[in-house]
């Protein structure tokens, strides 16, 4: 049964919390912490699978070190209580294979970085596959070339909250019916869907639990994930810009009106390549092909197309009669003699304007 799980929290400098701190122990990783003048050190730990930042288009590059962002968040903080990073947490999708889990946890990142937030993500499995579950880190300023403007209010009340389930929920199924499974997962509470089930509690932390876990960590497990997660996702290879989208993949054949350009080309790929899974014989038809111009269109588009090129250069066979045999040798001779006569020296002023070519012809 697929498992709903995802929580919206603040790292608040208030709660006594260093985002530096919580970077590094997201991330598996040790980062000097220029506002407590020592180590954050989180380093060897076996259960973070993956790990990367996205940034927004624009932003500044060095935004894609860990340690240089955080730190130039705390930075930019100047209040005891400031909130420093908005986090998102939320379980994988335990059905699919490792492999989608970066896919999906991407999708949802790059959510939030169209928005303007930096994203710093992380992947935890600690190789039981009973909890595999992605942290994600969120900036809370505005992102400009020189650094950090304004706070991002839009963060701050219950619909960022509601907005995040209701994407989640959305990416996960879409990645459920990708891989033709049955599982789906619901944003809604229990009681908003009539159900009386009681919902679930979060255990909280238990570090003799946490103990116990790392004693019987499985390594292999864990280096077998690891090694996935750095593997390509086919779709996502095929479909790099569509597959990224909310409404991925498509459940309707006409394009959304927001679709950009490759987007739209990679859509009539996905449908062709549907149809020809299912045998339709249209789809045979209508494979996409690249046009002289490097653009996606139906084959059959292009057909037309090259129908009507050939249509306007060619000429039907009798306005261009062959000549016959006698025909030919007559062009022949005039040919041979143009050619004679070019290179001859007249004898005087008059003398080339009087060659009579056939007369010098039937003399022969």
């Amino acid at each position: 049964m697929a498992i709903f799980h995802l929580h919206v929290k603040n790292i608040s400098r208030g709660d006594g919390r260093s985002v530096v701190a919580a970077a590094a122990y997201r991330a598996g990783e040790t980062l000097p912490n220029d506002a407590e003048e020592r180590e954050s050190a989180f380093g060897g730990r076996r259960d973070v699978v993956h790990a990367e930042i996205r940034i927004p288009a624009g932003a500044p590059v060095w935004m894609g070190d860990r340690a240089k962002l955080w730190n130039a968040v705390e930075a930019a903080e100047k209040r005891k209580d400031a909130r420093l990073a908005k986090e998102i947490e939320f379980a994988l999708p335990r059905e699919v294979a490792p492999a989608i889990w970066r896919e999906l946890t991407n999708a949802m990142a790059d959510a939030y970085t169209r928005q303007g937030y930096v994203v710093d993500l992380a992947i935890h499995e600690d190789g039981s596959n009973n909890n595999p579950h992605a942290h994600m880190l969120l900036t809370t300023r505005r992102i400009t070339a020189g650094g950090f403007a304004e706070k991002i209010r839009e963060a701050d009340g219950l619909r960022f909250v509601t907005d995040a389930r209701a994407r989640w929920a959305k990416i996960a199924n879409a990645s459920f019916a990708s891989a033709g499974l049955d599982a789906r997962i619901d944003a809604r509470s229990q009681a908003s869907m009539g159900s009386a089930q009681r919902a679930g509690r979060h255990m909280g932390a238990d570090r003799q639990a946490r103990r116990s876990r790392r004693a019987y960590i499985d390594v292999e497990r864990i280096a077998t994930v690891r090694q996935e997660l750095r593997m390509p996702n086919p779709l996502a290879e095929l479909y790099p810009h569509l597959s990224l989208r909310r409404d991925w993949p498509p459940e309707s054949r006409e394009p959304a009106p927001d679709i950009s350009e490759h987007e739209r080309n990679e859509f009539w790929l996905y449908w062709q390549s549907r149809d020809h899974e299912q045998g339709d014989p249209v789809a045979e038809r209508d494979l996409p092909v690249l046009n002289p111009e490097g653009d996606l269109i139906p084959s059959h588009e292009l057909e037309a197309a090259q129908d009507r090129m050939i249509a306007e250069v060619e000429q039907p066979a009798e306005r261009y009669p062959l000549p016959n045999d006698r025909e030919l040798a007559a062009e022949t001779d005039r040919a041979w003699w143009v050619s004679t006569q070019h290179h001859r020296q007249p004898e005087s002023e008059h003398d080339a304007p009087e060659l009579d070519r056939d007369a010098w012809w039937r003399s022969r």
